[in-house]
């Protein structure tokens, strides 16, 4: 995925990334990206006009730290580097009520473990519904996988200033959020120094072009 390399690369130095899955419109990775001003902020959408609109905001305020991507969440997350990535926002996913849908929740053991691969060590998936049901499952799954520990600290504030979290707020109707810390391991640095080679020999391909 070239866009996604390019953003990867451009980005060397230190600098950190976090990732919102399922931006729609932007308002919160638009609001949030005022206390990361250093950070690169990838928001990703499935829905193309919902990346039209996330990709505006974030012009209209100036945030050249906020990147949008039109892709399957799924995708991404296979071209995502090993330990890349500070943090995972997942904001008010669909949460397929019905039984008979349930499989077709985003929040699965498989893209917990691309997520958990994908994270430095220390970094956090957080993670927000209206759907107890929803938020106890996710929880389970954290607990299954054994490679993070809930946390206690807070969560972002801008997490209501997206269009679900304002209805939910307005119609007074309960939001659990919760945040997830993923336990460091030996084999984070050398996939880390693995990861940066790989950014410094594509920098260098462009600039030998």
């Amino acid at each position: 995925m070239t866009a996604l390399q390019d953003l990867l690369a451009g980005n060397a130095g230190g600098r950190g990334c976090e990732v919102e899955i399922g931006c729609g419109n932007g308002h919160f990775l638009t609001s949030y990206a005022a206390s990361r001003p250093d950070t690169l902020l990838i928001g990703i959408d499935i829905k193309a006009k919902r990346c039209r609109r996330a990709r505006e905001k974030a012009e209209k305020r100036g945030l050249r730290n906020v990147q949008i991507l039109h892709v399957a969440a799924e995708a991404f997350l296979h071209d995502l580097p090993p330990c890349s990535v500070d943090a995972f926002h997942i904001y008010f996913p669909d949460p397929w009520p019905k039984s008979r849908h349930r499989k077709r929740r985003f929040f699965t053991m498989e893209t917990l473990r691309s997520m958990h691969g994908r994270l430095r060590g220390g970094g956090r998936v957080y993670f927000g519904t209206d759907f107890f049901d929803y938020y106890l499952q996710a929880k389970v799954l954290l607990a299954l996988h054994g490679g993070f520990r809930l946390s206690e600290g807070p969560v972002p504030e801008a997490v209501l200033t997206s269009i679900y979290g304002q209805r939910f707020v307005k119609a007074r109707k309960a939001v659990k959020i919760f945040s997830a810390v993923r336990f460091p391991s030996l084999d984070d640095q050398g996939e880390q120094d693995e990861h940066q080679g790989k950014v410094d020999d594509h920098v260098q391909g462009h600039e030998r072009r």
